[in-house]
């Protein structure tokens, strides 16, 4: 279903969850553990925020400064995945339009 379709049907107020991905390299077993007590609220979805890469300064030969960008937390969509197929429960990406220029 889609969130339009949630807001459609529903005779009432929703109530949905927005999460942060976990941080790359960390389990997103603390990712679910964190969800499971939320479900007894019966949630119409669950928003994915993503977080734009951030930039950090490296120090370089002769002294120069080399601006990198690193990405400290996964892609939405394959945590989007996961809890539709751990869960049951529709998930959305929340997409930012910035960086991405």
């Amino acid at each position: 279903m889609k969130v339009i379709d949630h807001l459609n049907a529903a005779k009432g107020t929703l109530f949905s969850i927005e999460i942060l991905p976990p941080l790359k390299g960390k389990s997103i077993d603390s990712l679910f553990n964190g969800i499971e007590p939320l479900l007894e609220f019966k949630p119409s979805f669950i928003d994915v925020t993503y977080h734009r890469e951030e930039y950090v300064y490296k120090k370089r030969a002769g002294g120069f400064l080399e601006r990198v960008s690193i990405k400290k937390r996964p892609g939405t969509v394959g945590i989007c995945a996961a809890i539709m197929n751990k869960f049951g429960i529709d998930a959305v990406p929340h997409i930012i339009c910035g960086g991405f220029s």
